[in-house]
């Protein structure tokens, strides 16, 4: 038989006689009896593993997919102009607080300021004064040029359009103060409007007010006073 069949055939047939002798085995001796399907389906399944185990145990690993990582950074403000990056955070019944952070065209850091309101918690309401923060932010720093960033895309467009929904009356107010200025609002996402949202969040606790930091930030762990390059 071994001359006579291939290596595949004469392992299967081994394991079949085997099965089958097995079976024999526990019918006549422990009284157990297995159907013609069982024994059947035993042979499949070893057979199965042992054509797993045959195979080669070294594989080729396949290298790990090449990711790049992109660096989102903020955009460039227009030429001559500071960019303020403003953000709120909420706390549901208890109120709001949001914040601005300015830095001159080269990125460097000019000032920052936080608002706690007791009360509002809105999230729309609070990105809008967020806006207007943004612009008193400026005029504590005697900027006339500037690129207002928030990461409210809704709160952008109903300023630009000047909407008049919920958040009408300070929209009005933000135009009003706008005049002025040579104002841009411009909408850029969460992953680069970092620092004003870390200052929104630290600023909660420290009580319903106003809060500034003209020169120096309130930590450089969070806002460095020097800062990467715009995009």
């Amino acid at each position: 038989l071994i001359d006579s069949l291939s290596h595949e055939l004469f392992v299967k047939l081994s394991v079949t006689l085997w099965a089958i002798w097995a079976a024999r085995r526990k019918a006549i001796h422990e009284g157990i009896f297995q159907s013609p399907q069982a024994i059947h389906g035993f042979i499949s399944r070893y057979l199965a593993e042992l054509s797993i185990l045959a195979e080669p145990q070294e594989r080729k690993q396949r290298a790990p997919p090449t990711t790049t990582t992109t660096i989102q950074r903020p955009k460039a403000p227009l030429p001559g102009h500071a960019k303020v990056h403003v953000d709120a955070a909420c706390r549901k019944g208890l109120g709001g607080s949001v914040a601005a952070v300015c830095r001159g065209e080269t990125g460097a850091y000019l000032g920052s300021s936080s608002l706690v309101i007791a009360g509002v918690d809105d999230p729309e309401i609070l990105e809008t004064i967020a806006c207007r923060e943004g612009l008193a932010m400026a005029q504590d720093l005697n900027i006339n040029n500037l690129v207002i960033a928030s990461d409210s895309k809704g709160v952008v467009g109903a300023i630009n359009n000047k909407s008049q929904g919920s958040s009408g009356a300070i929209i009005t107010e933000i135009h009003s103060r706008v005049i002025s200025l040579n104002c841009v609002f411009t909408f850029e996402g969460r992953a680069v409007n970092v620092e004003a949202h870390r200052l929104a969040k630290h600023a909660f606790p420290l009580g319903p007010g106003r809060h500034i930091w003209l020169g120096q930030p309130h930590d450089q762990r969070c806002i460095p006073f020097v800062f990467v390059a715009f995009d």
